[in-house]
């Protein structure tokens, strides 16, 4: 079975979960959408222990975020690959050594 939601009836993380407009009221949508365009594909770093829940800090301003998995240190850089009913999703910045 095919699923036809366009981008007006979802709001998605990059590889978590969807949120069909059924859940969430209209001005829900809209708030998360709005989130997701100011956040989404920058980088930051954690301000708490994430454990997978936590905060991060994204362009001077914090924000409740949660890994897919895992556990990530306090300093450890992030970059936003998605909203989930109000969170950022993030995972953890990996850098290439030099």
């Amino acid at each position: 079975m095919e699923d036809n939601f366009s981008e007006d009836a979802i709001v998605y993380g990059d590889s978590w979960g969807l949120v069909h407009r059924g859940v969430l009221e209209d001005r829900e949508i809209e708030r998360m959408k709005a989130l997701r365009d100011k956040v989404f594909g920058k980088n930051g770093v954690a301000v708490t222990t994430m454990k997978p829940i936590g905060r991060v800090e994204i362009d001077g301003e914090v924000y409740e975020a949660r890994l897919d998995n895992g556990y990530l240190d306090v300093r450890t850089p992030v970059t936003v690959v998605g909203i989930d009913f109000g969170y950022l999703l993030v995972k953890e910045l990996k850098t290439e050594a030099k």
